[in-house]
């Protein structure tokens, strides 16, 4: 038999198949792993987080306005595991509905990052500006137990409202980034597609490839703004391992990975640089993804930096790996 069960609090649809016997023995050692949050609990329960074999789940986080007059509907995704990486390629097990917006979602996804948060808007789709109260729908299987993690994406709940690209309440906005010196700019939570900015990489597999990526923050709301900027890359689609030299993926490293205030702010054109390189293990057509965010201010170059909420930009590179 197959069962369902739809948490409403989070939009999201449960499918449970059949296991076996040593699925059954795996789940009875960890009670309630197959909920995102038991009664009484939060998302982040700690029965629910293990190292290895728990399932990842798309969440939609919320929706924002464009300044054209559409939409965005931002995912993240929750992978429940502390050390597994999963790579599931778009088809039958990840899949977006309406079938327009299929493609847009990552294949390849990161083990839980430090402080036991999820991954926040990792995926936004955009909808036109007479979207209605229609759904956006990302799907996950996981092809070991059959399970169906479903989120619906909507434009429905007020509360659901991102400020974005900038948050006045927070008097912060995110920096600006470039992947090419004369190139279009990408600035806040944006997904693939509006957040591509740099022509289509060629490279060589085993060879190292450079990336550049140029960045700056604009604040209008604080003078002189002299936070610094970090910069990390991930692999977001592809067939293949992606390795980075430094490896600012990491949510550890303090010292690598941040653009100092002094690289831009003596001119509204300046923007800090720095350059990592990426290497590829198969050949085929990648997506690589750059996220810069700004020092929240506690101290400089502190562990887990990241604020979930503001303000980080998302930019996207393709690379064809020969």
């Amino acid at each position: 038999m197959r069962g369902r069960l739809f948490l409403g609090i989070l939009g999201i649809t449960l499918t449970f198949s059949p296991m076996t016997s040593l699925e059954v023995e795996a789940q009875a050692r960890i009670p309630g792993w197959n909920r995102v949050a038991p009664p009484g609990g939060h998302q982040n329960d700690p029965q629910l987080v293990r190292e290895v074999g728990g399932p990842v789940i798309p969440i939609f986080e919320g929706w924002f306005p464009n300044p054209d007059g559409t939409y965005q509907l931002c995912f993240g995704y929750f992978n429940t595991n502390t050390i597994e990486t999963f790579d599931i390629p778009i088809g039958a097990n990840n899949f977006l509905e309406p079938a327009e917006f299929n493609g847009l979602q990552p294949t390849h996804f990161m083990p839980q990052p430090d402080g036991g948060r999820r991954h926040y808007c990792m995926l936004s789709v955009t909808v036109p500006a007479d979207w209605g109260e229609k759904d956006v729908v990302w799907t996950l299987i996981d092809e070991r137990t059959g399970q169906n993690f479903t989120s619906p994406g909507r434009l429905k709940y007020s509360t659901y409202r991102h400020d974005e690209p900038s948050q006045p309440s927070r008097t912060n906005s995110p920096p600006k980034v470039r992947l090419t010196a004369e190139g279009p700019v990408a600035e806040g939570r944006v997904g693939f597609g509006r957040g591509m900015v740099s022509e289509t990489l060629e490279a060589t597999v085993g060879q190292p490839v450079v990336l550049t990526a140029r960045v700056r923050r604009d604040n209008p709301f604080r003078e002189n703004d002299d936070r610094a900027i970090r910069v990390r890359w991930f692999k977001y689609q592809g067939p293949g391992d992606v390795s980075f030299a430094p490896d600012w993926s990491s949510w550890k490293e303090k010292s690598v990975g941040w653009i100092e205030a002094a690289t831009w702010l003596d001119s509204e054109y300046d923007y800090g640089e720095v350059e990592t390189e990426a290497v590829f293990s198969e050949a085929g057509k990648y997506i690589l993804q750059a996220q810069a965010y700004n020092n929240n201010g506690r101290s400089q170059y502190e562990t887990n930096d990241f604020e979930f909420w503001c303000c980080w930009t998302n930019a996207f590179v393709r690379v064809n790996v020969k």
